[in-house]
Order: structure tokens, then C-alpha cells, then sequence
């Protein structure tokens, strides 16, 4: 009669007879893969570039608003001077 297999023992009790896989290396990027990785970064932060410039376009033109504000004030400032120093010469 055959002998019975313990459970925890495999067939094959030794792993010398399987060759080993050999690690493959990585190759290096080709050249042309470079180029297009050039042209791909080189893409990408141009649209960057634009859509700050696209955020940055509001702030422009609120800032010229605010100057044409001050200004305004500053005319405002000057014309209620002007009344005043006209009305205290005007008093007796």
C-alpha cells in the first residue's frame, strides 16, 4: 500500500530543480519618448501660465476701478476744502 501525503508537504519538496527568473533592469527612456515628454511638460505649463493670467485679469481691472475711485475722492476732498476756506473768509 502507498504510503499517505502529509498535508503541509507538497510534491515537490525542493524548489532547486525550478530555475530561477532572472530581474530584468528597467530600460532607459528612448529618445524620442524625451521629445515627447518635452513637448507634453512644455504644453502643460503653458496652461498654467494662461490660466493664471486668465485669474489675474479681474484683479486688473478692479484695481483700476479703485483708482479712478480715490481719485474721484481726492477731487471731492479738495473741492470741500476749497468751500471751506471760502466760507470762513466769508464770515466776519
Amino acid at each position: 500500500m502507498e504510503e499517505a501525503k502529509k498535508p503541509d508537504q507538497s510534491p515537490d519538496e525542493s524548489l532547486a530543480s525550478v530555475p530561477p527568473n532572472p530581474y530584468v533592469a528597467p530600460t532607459a527612456a528612448s529618445a524620442g519618448s524625451l521629445g515627447v515628454n518635452a513637448v507634453v511638460l512644455s504644453a502643460a505649463g503653458a496652461g498654467a501660465l494662461f490660466l493664471l493670467a486668465g485669474t489675474m485679469t479681474p484683479c486688473v481691472g478692479a484695481t483700476r476701478s479703485t483708482k479712478l475711485k480715490w481719485e474721484e475722492r481726492q477731487v471731492e476732498i479738495e473741492h470741500a476744502q476749497r468751500d471751506a476756506k471760502l466760507c470762513s473768509s466769508e464770515q466776519p
